[in-house]
């Protein structure tokens, strides 16, 4: 190396060897912050519990989407209807009570609970219930601890200390809805735990006894996770005694109800209870003894519970876990919820940073939210966990808005010093596309695979002697405005105006994999938004040639082509002359859009139909030319014409016969013209040589 040279490498910056651009770097450090910024934020407020409220709305779909309608065969609900109360009056007496009781126990059920306070007689039978409540060891009866402001509810005198009385309380949320079980709780006076109603009936049940397990509480086969504070979507909760989640899984309604009157009137309904658990109590909507569920906060609002259907659930949940049927969700570990929420919060930010056009991102986060309910619904449903879907939800949502927010507002900085410096000399959409794609192409250009396409209106000098200059210039603007916004919509580049004619280029200066295809499209529906164009002016009473397109696709170097002084951008190559040939080619054969075998190739959702290979004049090889089909195109058209075509290329007599029968049949296809007339001029096969016309 020289001195010079030496210097040289010496004075230029050194190459960092960063394997993102600059850009992009910059970029990604914003996009961190706003990633961090959203967790930081976010996680705090979950804490405090802002978000549960969205969190237990989205626990409830969970729990109804999973609900089943399976009806238990363990619990049978004996129940006052509003019939029964006309007819027995309420509250019920002793003596009905005995007799409902009496009945129940008759069938050999395996545990009773009853879900009616009875401190005090209610005579007359008061003596034939005490009789029940010592000979019936497996009978449960409700009563109500004292609290703040409540002396209590005590047991049934016969049942005091005895191990029977069984708490009655439902824990409820916000709303008054129940999605919580209260298993134990104790009171204070005395430090005993004292059972709720479920518990008892499903030990009573199981035969087993509940035992702690670690921080949780076990039965037979099942682990009983019991519910903390933060516990998945609970961040705020009373979580006095001890508690568990609800599972509604086989159906909030699952249970068979007899009424009281059916059970006195109908004696053979007591066998149906043999060896099952037996709740009696009330159904009646005037006593309005019925709480809300999951299944009562969403749309329809009709899952209301009377309270001994939730000491049935509680029951049946228990004796499932018992017997390993089942299990109850847990949550993840706090500090995982807090890492799936900052990852989520990253993932947002690095959607944006890597598509951070509007439409792009919101379609994005749409199947992000739909994979997040998704994993949601999957851990709830088969893993037996309660993932932080609505935080993580949250985190993708305003990680990626909040990025795209502040790349857009950088990006249009950017944006607008890119624009000022190339203005004077490229075109404002070409600018425009390549600023969406932060690639402003080099001087110079590249060597890229493009499809082309090339327009020209027929006898369009004749059409220009007739009118005057101005008339002319304006209809053909309005012309090339009409072809534009169909290049425009399938994603092309309208790069020059020759004369009457356009250049369009596919694939550039954007980079597009379907370019071929995108280019087909567009000259078929420029064909169509023509023949529009020529017949409203028909109508005015002018003539307008119709249009020819021709459509190549190969190599060539496009960019801006020039010196530092002059730019344009545009394309250079063989196949710009190519293209040039094929749509001179309509002409010559008849018709509006020839497509070469070059572009047909890369042609993933578009038909053709072969016309030949054609030796255009100053070529001395021949091309492969096609000619898209349309759906205008009669499927008989199409089938005979494969049929005719086949014969020509193996120059069968009988395709002379085939051509003619079709132009008969439709005269106005221009393949069918074009090889109808040449067979009648005595030619065969598929090689044509162009000559002049």
């Amino acid at each position: 190396m020289d001195d010079g040279a030496g210097q040289a490498a010496q004075g230029a910056p050194a190459r960092t060897g960063h394997w993102l651009p600059a850009l992009l770097r910059r970029r990604f450090v914003k996009a961190l912050m706003v990633a961090n910024l959203v967790a930081l934020l976010l996680l705090p407020l979950r804490e405090a519990g802002w978000l549960q409220g969205l969190e237990l709305s989205a626990y409830d779909s969970l729990v109804t989407f999973f609900a089943g309608s399976q009806e238990s065969d363990r619990v049978v609900l004996v129940v006052t209807t509003e019939a029964d109360i006309n007819r027995f009056g309420y509250p019920i007496r002793d003596n009905d009570l005995s007799a409902v009781l009496a009945r129940v126990f008759a069938g050999g059920p395996k545990a009773v609970g009853v879900d009616l306070y009875r401190d005090l007689a209610m005579p007359p039978g008061n003596e034939e219930l005490q009789a029940i409540q010592r000979a019936q060891d497996n009978l449960y009866w409700v009563f109500k601890l004292p609290d703040e402001g409540n002396i209590g509810i005590p047991p049934p005198p016969v049942l005091r200390e005895t191990g029977r009385e069984v708490l009655a309380d439902h824990v409820t949320d916000a709303g008054g809805v129940v999605r919580r079980a209260l298993l134990l709780a104790a009171d204070e006076r005395t430090g005993t735990n004292w059972r709720t109603m479920g518990v008892s009936l499903a030990e009573r049940y199981t035969g087993q006894r509940l035992r702690p397990m670690d921080d949780d509480l076990a039965l037979g086969q099942g682990r009983i996770p019991l519910l903390d504070q933060p516990y998945g979507p609970y961040a705020r909760v009373d979580a006095a005694g001890y508690q568990m989640l609800t599972d509604y899984r086989g159906g909030h309604r699952r249970f068979r109800q007899i009424s009281f009157a059916e059970i006195i009137d109908r004696p053979e309904l007591a066998a149906t209870l043999r060896d099952r658990i037996v709740l009696v109590g009330t159904a009646a909507l005037s006593i309005k003894d019925n709480f809300a569920t999951p299944f009562s906060t969403g749309w329809g609002g009709e899952g209301a519970l009377i309270g001994i259907a939730l000491h049935a659930h509680t029951a049946d949940q228990l004796i499932r876990l018992a017997n390993g049927e089942a299990r109850n969700p847990v949550p993840l570990p706090r500090l995982l919820d807090h890492v799936a929420i900052w990852a989520a919060a990253m993932a947002g930010a690095v959607l944006a940073l890597l598509v951070w056009r509007v439409l792009v991102v919101l379609v994005a986060l749409l199947l992000v939210l739909g994979l997040v309910g998704g994993a949601t619904a999957w851990g709830f449903g088969g893993a037996g966990l309660l993932l932080p879907g609505v935080p993580v939800a949250l985190a993708w949502v305003l990680s990626a808005a909040g990025c795209n927010f502040v790349m857009h507002a950088a990006g249009l900085r950017e944006r607008t010093q890119l624009r000022r410096s190339f203005e004077s000399y490229l075109d404002p959409r070409i600018i425009s596309q390549m600023m969406q794609g932060d690639n402003l192409p080099s001087f110079g250009g590249e060597h890229r695979e493009i499809t082309a396409i090339f327009t020209d209106i027929a006898g369009f000098t004749t059409t220009a002697e007739t009118m005057d200059a101005a008339t002319v210039a304006g209809l053909l603007g309005d012309y090339f405005g009409v072809l534009t916004d169909v290049v425009v919509k399938h994603g092309g580049l309208v790069n020059d105006f020759i004369g009457d004619g356009l250049l369009v280029l596919f694939g550039a200066p954007m980079h597009q994999p379907d370019h071929a295809d995108r280019a087909v499209a567009a000259a078929l529906a420029m064909n169509e938004a023509a023949q529009r164009f020529t017949a409203g002016l028909a109508e005015r009473g002018i003539k307008w040639g119709h249009t020819r397109i021709g459509v190549h696709t190969g190599m060539a170097l496009v960019g801006n082509i020039g010196t530092r002084g002059k730019l344009k951008y545009g394309a250079l190559g063989d196949m710009l002359n190519t293209a040039s040939r094929v749509e001179g080619l309509n002409k010559y054969i008849g018709s509006r859009v020839a497509v070469t075998g070059e572009t047909a190739a890369q042609c993933r959702r578009q038909a053709f139909r072969p016309v030949g290979d054609i030796i255009v004049k100053g070529r001395k090889n021949a091309m492969p030319i096609l000619a898209p089909v349309s759906p205008a195109d009669p499927p008989a058209l199409l089938a005979r014409y494969a049929e005719a075509y086949a014969a020509l290329s193996q120059e069968k007599p009988e395709a002379a016969k085939l051509f003619a029968a079709l132009h008969r049949d439709f005269p106005a296809d221009a393949p069918v013209a074009f090889h109808a007339g040449r067979l009648a001029a005595g030619e065969n096969g598929v090689l044509v040589v162009m000559q002049e016309k």
